[in-house]
């Protein structure tokens, strides 16, 4: 999971590999459809629980996402993904945004974002050159924030109410352009690593 992170290859699976090539690494999908297209042959592979992988339009179909649709319990050390085995290294499905970058586990040179949307399906992402991973929030949480807004919140505040709420993890995407995967493309607020833990961090001060 660790390398998948920084790297955005999981083990021998990573972009770039034909359709044939992912076949005989992986083994037939649990469940394929055509991705809403209308390539002759099926683009979208899954292997339940964990994995989804989405290949190019045209021969040889080379693959264009990987996607790790959920994060393991945290009760267990390692995972079967098809014909993978992957240790979580520590990470769980009940890790917030703030957790994942409290870990550190991307340098500088990964240039990473941690983004804020706030239309019709409000969610956060950290994204860096290589890998998207995305939370949203329940209705209930929804509600919730906003209430609370509505009383009056400050920047950080709101931020580490939004980070505490983001309880719908979404997956992690490896793709040529995380960023560009974003939707909308418009209207993130986007922070540093470090700005947005300060949010969150002068909170947690302040409420002490």
């Amino acid at each position: 999971m660790l390398s998948f992170l920084r790297t955005g290859e999981l083990g021998p699976l990573k972009l770039g590999l034909t359709m044939r090539e992912v076949s005989e690494l992986l083994g037939p999908p649990a469940w394929w459809t055509d991705g809403g297209s209308v390539a002759p042959v099926p683009l979208l592979w899954g292997y339940r629980p964990f994995l989804e992988v989405l290949f190019g339009r045209e021969p040889p179909y080379l693959l264009e996402t990987i996607k790790v649709m959920r994060l393991p319990a945290a009760g267990r050390k390692y995972v079967q993904i098809a014909r993978l085995r992957m240790d979580r290294d520590g990470f769980h499905d009940e890790m917030r945004p703030s957790d994942f970058l409290s870990r550190q586990v991307w340098a500088e040179v990964d240039a990473l974002i941690v983004g804020r949307q706030n239309g019709s399906n409000p969610i956060i992402d950290i994204c860096t050159n290589k890998i998207r991973l995305v939370w949203s929030m329940s209705i209930t949480g929804e509600e919730m924030l906003h209430r609370q807004s509505d009383s009056g919140l400050s920047e950080a505040a709101y931020v580490t109410r939004r980070d505490q709420l983001s309880d719908g993890f979404l997956g992690i995407y490896s793709s040529r352009s995380p960023k560009l995967d974003r939707a909308p493309l418009h209207g993130w607020s986007n922070f540093t690593s470090d700005q947005y833990l300060a949010l969150i961090g002068s909170t947690e001060t302040n409420a002490e």
